[in-house]
């Protein structure tokens, strides 16, 4: 059992010297892009929300980026709540309400192509394998939904606060009664987006020399959005067995564990460098120390 462990950790280190930098600095590029994209479409839905103010670009993609990064280090997704107590602070006259239901047009978004995808795998018979939501899973998320909307209206209905608060959430989904200048300024960049993504996975999988394809791409987005449910920073290990899973009839299971460390860990690198960056441009230090520390007093102030 030792020599087999011993022979199997040196398979996977010996996948990580024949990496072909080209594509991986191709990767970076495109991974960059990715992010560029998402927050240009989150910026078009806050400038929706907010017509009569000003809201440019950088401020907000560096607090959209800002929160990329965090949640890569954190479970549940708490950069989702970073970007918008960073962004509030950025747009005057902004409410938090207008900022979270802003953002939730672009989750939405990627929730749906998210769903196609692996319905798109399923029906192809791609992934049989894979878990799935039954018919009484859909059934009963969709009478909980029904609920919630039922008890938001009737509080709306009893509280002038809870009236207020729904306005300015109305106000964020704005961009969502304009289906023209919706699909142009954030459909069509989100997809974009996706685009970039799925061309990232294709570069890693040809820089570890794994044939890439864009069923194999679709199949590893999947794997690590399904991962994102375990409650560990980076899904922890279960990126690295689904992928295994995902990829076991096209390599060795060392060789997919390898990519998907490899992916993992450099979009995790990307991803850090670039917040932080976009942190110490927006707090105006130069000591990556002092603007967390900065971040982390708005997020204190914005939220008591």
């Amino acid at each position: 059992m030792i020599a087999a462990f011993f022979d199997h950790a040196s398979a996977f280190a010996g996948q990580f010297e024949s990496l072909d930098g080209r594509f991986l600095l191709a990767a970076i590029v495109l991974q960059m892009s990715n992010l560029a994209l998402r927050a240009f479409a989150w910026r078009n839905v806050l400038a929706a929300a907010h017509p009569a103010r000003r809201v440019p670009y950088l401020p907000v993609a560096g607090s959209y980026v800002a929160g990329v990064a965090l949640n890569t280090f954190t479970p549940g997704r708490a950069g989702e709540l970073a970007k918008v107590l960073l962004v509030r602070k950025r747009i005057a006259g902004s409410a938090v309400p207008t900022i979270a239901a802003a953002l939730s047009v672009v989750l939405v978004f990627d929730a749906l192509v998210g769903g196609g995808l692996v319905a798109a795998l399923w029906a192809g018979g791609v992934a049989p394998g894979m878990p799935g939501p039954g018919a009484p899973v859909l059934l009963a998320a969709a009478a909980a939904t029904s609920v919630v909307a039922l008890g938001i209206t009737f509080a709306a209905r009893r509280s002038n606060r809870a009236r207020q608060l729904l306005t300015r959430a109305w106000a964020g989904v704005a961009i969502v009664r304009s289906p023209g200048r919706y699909l142009g300024s954030v459909a069509l960049v989100q997809l974009g987006a996706w685009m970039c993504r799925i061309g990232v996975v294709m570069l890693v999988l040809a820089a570890f020399g794994i044939p890439p394809t864009p069923t194999s791409a679709v199949l590893v987005l999947v794997a690590g959005g399904i991962s994102t449910a375990v409650p560990i920073p980076g899904g922890g290990g279960a990126q690295q067995v689904l992928v295994a899973y995902a990829l076991h009839s096209t390599v060795s299971v060392s060789q997919a564990i390898a990519f998907s460390v490899g992916m993992q860990a450099g979009v995790a690198l990307v991803n850090t460098l670039v917040g932080l960056t976009a942190l110490m441009l927006m707090f105006r230090t130069l000591t990556p120390a002092a603007a967390v520390r900065s971040a982390r007093a708005v997020a204190r102030s914005r939220s008591t």
